[in-house]
């Protein structure tokens, strides 16, 4: 579990660097995948799912 747990975390912050995402909008993101976490899904589909979140948040911050 500290392994997947720590996979996502690198694969969101390489999102949020990428986008130059604050930490407390990747720490809204971070509850927000638990919602949407499903079994077995590739580190492409996570990114996917970050970049999604992340041009969502940014939408309602505009």
């Amino acid at each position: 579990m500290k392994e997947i747990k720590r996979r996502e975390l690198e694969l969101l912050a390489d999102v949020c660097n990428k986008n130059d995402v604050p930490l407390k909008l990747a720490k809204d993101l971070i509850k927000a995948s638990e919602k949407f976490t499903y079994e077995n899904v590739s580190p492409g589909a996570r990114i996917k799912e970050y970049q999604d979140l992340i041009d969502f948040h940014i939408k309602i911050n505009q």
